[in-house]
Protein backbone atom coordinates (compact mmCIF):
# COMPACT_ATOMS: atom_id res chain seq x y z
CA UNK A 1 0.00 0.00 0.00
CA UNK A 2 1.12 3.27 -1.07
CA UNK A 3 2.76 5.19 2.49
CA UNK A 4 0.75 8.65 1.28
CA UNK A 5 -2.92 6.70 0.93
CA UNK A 6 -1.97 5.07 4.06
CA UNK A 7 -1.19 8.53 6.08
CA UNK A 8 -4.40 9.95 4.45
CA UNK A 9 -6.28 6.58 5.93
CA UNK A 10 -4.86 7.09 9.03
CA UNK A 11 -5.68 10.63 9.58
CA UNK A 12 -9.22 10.61 8.30
CA UNK A 13 -9.96 7.61 10.81
CA UNK A 14 -8.36 9.47 13.84
CA UNK A 15 -10.57 12.22 12.60
CA UNK A 16 -13.58 10.20 12.38
CA UNK A 17 -12.55 9.02 16.17
CA UNK A 18 -12.25 12.55 17.66
CA UNK A 19 -15.48 13.91 15.79
CA UNK A 20 -17.57 10.99 17.47
CA UNK A 21 -15.61 11.61 20.98
CA UNK A 22 -16.47 15.04 20.31
CA UNK A 23 -20.28 14.80 19.68
CA UNK A 24 -20.25 12.37 22.76
CA UNK A 25 -19.28 14.62 25.09
CA UNK A 26 -21.34 17.16 24.16
CA UNK A 27 -24.26 14.98 23.61
CA UNK A 28 -23.64 14.03 27.78
CA UNK A 29 -23.06 17.68 28.45
CA UNK A 30 -26.62 19.15 26.78
CA UNK A 31 -28.24 16.33 28.92
CA UNK A 32 -26.58 17.06 32.01
CA UNK A 33 -27.78 20.89 31.59
CA UNK A 34 -31.12 19.61 30.62
CA UNK A 35 -31.74 17.51 33.62
CA UNK A 36 -30.36 21.42 35.48
CA UNK A 37 -32.86 23.34 33.98
CA UNK A 38 -35.49 21.24 34.21
CA UNK A 39 -34.85 20.71 37.86
CA UNK A 40 -35.07 24.30 38.29
CA UNK A 41 -38.06 24.67 36.74
CA UNK A 42 -39.99 21.94 38.71
CA UNK A 43 -38.35 23.70 41.73
CA UNK A 44 -40.09 27.57 40.60
CA UNK A 45 -43.30 25.42 39.74
CA UNK A 46 -43.40 24.26 43.18
CA UNK A 47 -42.47 27.62 44.53
CA UNK A 48 -45.66 28.92 42.90
CA UNK A 49 -47.67 26.01 43.57
CA UNK A 50 -47.01 27.17 47.45
CA UNK A 51 -48.10 30.64 47.24
CA UNK A 52 -50.95 29.64 45.32
CA UNK A 53 -52.16 27.18 47.61
CA UNK A 54 -51.56 30.32 50.56
CA UNK A 55 -53.32 32.84 48.55
CA UNK A 56 -56.59 30.31 48.22
CA UNK A 57 -56.36 29.97 52.16
CA UNK A 58 -56.30 33.52 52.41
CA UNK A 59 -59.24 33.81 49.91
CA UNK A 60 -60.84 31.20 52.38
CA UNK A 61 -60.23 33.18 55.11
CA UNK A 62 -61.87 36.18 53.96
CA UNK A 63 -65.00 34.82 52.83
CA UNK A 64 -65.56 33.29 56.22
CA UNK A 65 -64.61 36.95 57.57
CA UNK A 66 -66.85 38.66 55.17
CA UNK A 67 -69.58 35.95 56.75
CA UNK A 68 -68.47 36.94 60.42
CA UNK A 69 -68.75 40.90 59.50
CA UNK A 70 -72.42 40.67 57.83
CA UNK A 71 -73.44 38.84 60.27
CA UNK A 72 -72.38 40.89 63.27
CA UNK A 73 -73.31 44.04 61.26
CA UNK A 74 -77.11 42.18 61.52
CA UNK A 75 -76.86 42.35 64.96
CA UNK A 76 -75.91 45.61 65.27
CA UNK A 77 -78.48 47.12 63.40
CA UNK A 78 -81.12 45.20 64.84
CA UNK A 79 -80.01 46.89 67.90
CA UNK A 80 -79.07 43.33 70.01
Amino acid sequence: MNPTVLAALIGSVTSLIVCLISNWQQSKKRAVEAAVSEAKIEARLKSIERKLDEHNHYSEKIGSIQTDIAYIKGKLESGV
